[in-house]
């Protein structure tokens, strides 16, 4: 038998219904989602007597939180700290030219501060996503100071050994696909005539000299004649009407192979190659690029002289984010992703992450990488980066080092011991001082209990681990994927393949985490738990695509996850309007209508499915 539950409603109907954003429901015409419906915004269940530091984060789009549409209201709404996904990463900020440009920042700053969030920043000291040929040529070799000319190659990629592109236009969209083998190198295949979309950048940080000529010399071809049109220069002049903003470069093939020759005047000194295959059906085949011309003759710089010179851009670009947040961003991961996974530093640590070939438990998330610690060693770019942040920013600023895999199950929790064994080392200079610890916590759920268990039981050691260390204690970029069965390292199941009970099983993972903070690091060490995607991955998304990573949907409708983090943050099912149970029989006359301010055809409560009713101004709740 069906019980009903009533809760006096003062507002009007049509105040509910304006009041009510989809980001507040469930999935819509789904009688399981329906409790869902009751909850209140996620940071409304943080019990801040008890967890007065504690705040709730979410990763951030900065381009979709500044339409101030759905992701601002959503955000603001549930959430009391935001963190954005790319926005105040140094490759965001500063280009290949080493032009700085803080205008976004900015932005999104003040709009979040105005609107009451805290903003975290992310990240100041990081080998990932960096302006690499303003880097590089920093440190690049220096004139001989016996000067002359010599004629050399100064760029070249073999895609038969380096088989990557930069950034790519959609393939699915546009109908097209870019392959490598160890003979043909590059293989583009399109199977639309388009005249410009299917577009690639095959070649980044080419340093040449504005104004001088070089050879570019491309070995191609293709299924049929055609020719390959592109751009050398930045996005910054992507214009290929204008001579002044880049160069542009047409390259002829046949179905042959041929080293094909252009000259080519660059108009800046670091470069990319943009090309397009305009008005073509078939497969185009690049095996090398190469770039030669007459250069100054150099000698290399000394150690002392790379270190400096970084230092001066470190300054630059650190003094720069710091203005533009105007002292209103109060905590940053100082450094990201430093701890390498594998090797030994001598005193029983991993190494650092180092650019002499990524070793077993290495990665990277992809993008332009330059590793700082290469050219100032482990300790000073650590020490420098928390220098001059600590120069720069407020008074009260707090810098974290933010890691992944710090609960691995596989070494016993190796890589956050040794984070906390690095952080000893960068202090003990007795200048540098590291607030926090931040854990990434991308993980998954499984569905073997076997599995499962020993996973929360390295999630329990990593937290005791920072907590013992003394620092603040963060999760910094929590999201969960699902594995089916008994392999640790299956592959995750996709979201439309998740069945409910899946679903639910999650929810009760993110439960268990969230309380599980809150058990073992006490209240004067929380930082807070911030969940990197709040809604599910697209299929094409470059992070865990098509994964069911979120709170909510693609949609924005509350998934089961949402009542977990609700039972996490409040210790457990909150009371609420369905405790509140009805003492007389509901007058339905004048009729019964659901949340979205349709009448239903019915007027007896008795046939109606489980979910939030509204009958004479009042909300009754069917289970």
């Amino acid at each position: 038998m069906k019980k009903l539950y009533v809760l006096l409603f003062a507002a009007s109907l049509s105040t509910l219904v304006m009041a009510q954003e989809k980001f507040e429901l469930g999935k819509p015409n789904d009688d399981n989602y329906r409790y869902l419906d009751e909850y209140k915004a996620l940071k409304e269940y943080i019990d801040y007597s008890k967890y007065p530091n504690f705040k709730l984060g979410a990763g951030t789009t900065v381009d979709d939180y500044l339409k101030k549409s759905t992701v601002y209201k959503m955000t603001n709404a549930n959430f009391s700290e935001t963190v954005a996904g790319n926005a105040m990463k140094m490759a965001s900020c500063v280009d290949g030219n080493g032009k700085m440009n803080f205008t976004k920042v900015k932005n999104y700053v003040n709009a979040a501060t105005e609107a009451g969030l805290h903003v975290y920043g992310h990240t100041l000291a990081w080998h990932s996503q960096q302006p690499t040929g303003w880097l590089l040529r920093l440190i690049a070799d220096k004139p001989d100071p016996d000067g002359g000319e010599e004629y050399m190659v100064v760029s070249s990629k073999d895609f038969r050994k380096e088989k990557n592109v930069g950034w790519k236009a959609d393939e699915t969209e546009n109908g097209y696909k870019t392959t490598f083998d160890a003979t043909n190198g590059l293989k583009v295949t399109t199977t639309q005539s388009l005249p410009w979309q299917v577009q690639f950048v095959v070649m980044e940080n080419i340093t040449l000299e504005a104004g001088k000529t070089f050879k570019m010399t491309m070995t191609v071809k293709g299924s049929e004649k055609g020719k390959l049109e592109g751009h050398l220069g930045d996005w910054g002049s992507n214009n290929d009407n204008d001579s002044k903003t880049g160069t542009s470069v047409t390259v002829p093939f046949t179905s042959e192979w041929q080293d094909v020759e252009v000259s080519v005047i660059p108009t800046m000194d670091i470069n990319f190659l943009l090309l397009h295959v305009p008005n073509f059906v078939g497969d185009v085949y690049i095996k090398n690029i190469q770039f030669e011309g007459n250069k100054i003759k150099t000698i290399p710089q000394t150690q002392q002289e790379r270190h400096d010179t970084l230092v001066y851009a470190m300054d630059l670009w650190i003094k720069g984010m710091m203005e533009a947040c105007n002292g209103k961003v109060k905590a940053w991961d100082l450094v990201n992703e430093a701890i390498s996974g594998d090797g030994n530093d001598g005193e029983g640590n991993y190494e650092l992450q180092h650019s002499e070939g990524y070793k077993s438990g290495t990665w990277d998330v992809g993008g332009s990488v330059f590793y700082w610690q290469d050219h100032m060693g482990d300790l000073e770019y650590v020490r420098q980066a928390c220098r001059l942040a600590r120069k720069y920013g407020p008074e009260d600023i707090k810098f974290f080092i933010n890691d992944y895999n710090l609960e691995s199950d596989w070494d016993n929790n190796k890589k956050v011991k040794s984070l906390v064994g690095w952080i000893k080392k960068w202090e003990a200079d007795g200048v540098t001082k590291i607030d926090g610890i931040g854990t990434q916590m991308h993980i998954s759920c499984f569905e073997s209990n076997t599995i499962l268990n020993d996973i929360k039981k390295h999630i329990t050691q990593m937290f005791e681990v920072m907590a013992k260390s003394g620092k603040l204690c963060r999760v910094s970029e929590m999201d969960m994927g699902y594995v089916r069965g008994s392999n640790r390292w299956g592959n995750s199941v996709k979201t439309n393949q998740l069945t409910e009970a899946e679903h639910k099983r999650m929810a009760d993972f993110y439960e268990w985490i969230i309380q599980e903070y809150f058990r073992i690091i006490p209240p004067e060490q929380q930082w807070g738990i911030c969940q990197w995607c709040t809604t599910d991955a697209p299929s094409n998304s470059g992070w865990r695509g098509g994964e069911p990573v979120g709170i909510w949907d693609l949609n924005y409708y509350r998934k089961h996850v949402y009542a977990g983090f609700v039972r996490g943050l409040n210790g457990g099912e909150p009371t609420g309007i369905h405790k509140i149970e009805a003492d007389k029989r509901i007058n339905t006359s004048k009729g019964i209508y659901n949340l979205n301010g349709m009448r239903m055809r019915t007027t007896s409560l008795d046939g109606l499915p489980a979910g939030i009713y509204i009958v004479n101004g009042k909300k009754v709740v069917i289970k």
